[in-house]
């Protein structure tokens, strides 16, 4: 069992296999923005949105596209731009409603396995006997594809994607790790996997989150999940009283290396209730 950390960023590879409705939003934006901008841009609409991906058609797609994608576009293009951008995208939403209008073929209703793999799709989660890969998504973070049964989730707060990759390499398959690189990220992808008891490691070296932003949210995370504090000193001092006031909050030194870190981690999913 492999624990698969790969980077989701609109590339060439995923651009020939994305949607239509995904591939003219895309190329849309990037008739006004750079390739990275594009990126930034899609990736905080789908989170605004809580989509996995571009939604192809319905209410669901002119809520992204009128609500989500036009803040999402102002907010890093300006007004100016993304109202070009709405205008080209015009043309592409009443496509996407003769699409949706379109009645299914050989069947009144879709085949039940066709619905469940799609929704596998969605999730991003891989099964052994699947015989499609999910979807892409849009998101520029890593994303994680266990393989068979769900493995411990394992977050790790850093904007050092080295720090993280090391840990993950001494896991092994252990668990799935994922570097979290903002904290809306952090926020989703806890409440997404609440119910895996997921672990948390706070770099504070390499600080992604602001230490004091997750003690301000710490009442937020799952009762069952822990946290490990990496590298806090006296100016962290509101992590560092959660550390000795919670039983689910830990902490290494700043001298810890990520393969220390990693040792740790497994002594606490060893711990954690199955």
């Amino acid at each position: 069992m492999v624990a698969r950390i790969h980077s989701v960023s609109g590339d060439e590879d995923h651009e020939q296999t994305e949607n239509p409705i995904a591939r003219m939003i895309r190329e849309a934006i990037e008739s006004v923005a750079t390739h990275d901008v594009r990126i930034q841009i899609l990736h905080r609409a789908l989170h605004m949105s809580r989509e996995h991906e571009i939604p192809e058609t319905g209410d669901r797609l002119h809520r992204f596209v009128d609500k989500h994608l036009r803040t999402a576009m102002e907010f890093y293009l300006g007004n100016a731009a993304a109202e070009a951008v709405m205008q080209n995208l015009e043309p592409m939403l009443k496509f996407a409603e003769t699409i949706g209008s379109r009645p299914p073929q050989g069947h009144h209703r879709e085949d039940g396995g066709l619905e469940a793999g799609r929704k596998r799709a969605r999730s991003g989660v891989t099964r052994k006997h699947s015989d499609h890969p999910p979807e892409p998504s849009t998101s520029k973070y890593p994303t994680i594809e266990p393989l068979g049964s769900a493995l411990p989730m394992v977050f790790v707060a850093t904007r050092d994607r080295r720090r993280c990759a090391e840990i993950a390499q001494s896991i092994g398959s252990a668990a799935a790790v994922q570097q979290i690189e903002d904290v809306v990220s952090f926020l989703d992808n806890v409440k997404a996997t609440a119910s895996l008891g997921p672990l948390l490691v706070i770099d504070c070296v390499e600080a992604s989150v602001q230490p004091s932003t997750i003690a301000t949210l710490a009442h937020e995370l799952p009762k069952n999940s822990a946290v490990l504090v990496w590298g806090a000193t006296e100016k962290h001092r509101a992590l560092t009283d959660l550390v000795t006031g919670d039983r689910r909050w830990f902490r290494c030194g700043v001298e810890a290396k990520p393969g220390d870190v990693a040792a740790l981690i497994q002594m606490l999913l060893g711990k954690q209730p199955t």
